[in-house]
């Protein structure tokens, strides 16, 4: 994975929300109000990255980003899939912050590749129920710019970013795919799988 793609990949870890939200009121989203939440978002991740800490230290930071900027529970259960269902309870109440330490860990890790960077953030367009997608522009010093849409909606009843798509990817489905991997790679041993994200996650 290239230093861009990491850098994009783990902007989007920290603030993506999962599509699935129940409908809430809606609350008449602007695509410059959009706009001001996806410059806000890179804002906090670049003020993050080019800060001084451990990587356990920013994992914490980037968590609390992911907390304020994305529904984390609705996040950990899209990427759980199926295996969402057959979890008990207690599971569930163990996995979604297993989740979330996971990936805070990794993106936090990723983000000492960080070299320079910029986001120019540009148009909002009108996706209908979905919100809108938000076109910018990624460039690092020497390469080309890169293309990344951000998906902002209102559904779950306040501002969040649904999902971001780089390069035709969406990072939301990825990050299923991802523990998917990981599930099927243990034999679908829930249990591990929960037991193996708590341990990853503090271990940083």
């Amino acid at each position: 994975m290239t230093n861009r793609r990491i850098f994009l990949t783990g902007i989007g870890a920290a603030a993506m929300a999962a599509i699935g939200f129940v409908p809430a009121p809606a609350l008449a989203l602007s695509g410059d109000e959009a706009k001001a939440h996806v410059e806000a978002v890179v804002e906090e991740v670049l003020a993050l990255v080019r800060s001084d800490g451990s990587t356990g230290e920013k994992a914490d930071r980037l968590g609390t980003v992911m907390e304020k900027r994305a529904a984390m529970p609705q996040i950990a259960r899209f990427a759980a899939g199926r295996a969402w269902r057959d979890m008990s309870e207690a599971q569930q109440d163990r996995y979604v912050p297993a989740f979330t330490r996971f990936v805070s860990t990794i993106y936090a890790r990723r983000f000492q590749d960080y070299s320079g960077e910029t986001v120019t953030v540009l148009d909002a367009v009108d996706a209908g129920k979905k919100g809108f997608l938000v076109k910018s522009s990624v460039t690092q010093a020497g390469g080309a710019p890169v293309n990344v849409e951000w998906l902002i909606t209102d559904r779950p009843g306040r501002t969040v970013l649904a999902d971001i798509i780089i390069e035709g990817i969406s990072l939301l489905t990825t990050q299923r795919e991802e523990i998917s991997g990981m599930l099927e790679s243990r034999g679908g041993d829930l249990e591990k799988l929960i037991a193996d994200l708590e341990a990853s996650g503090s271990s940083s």
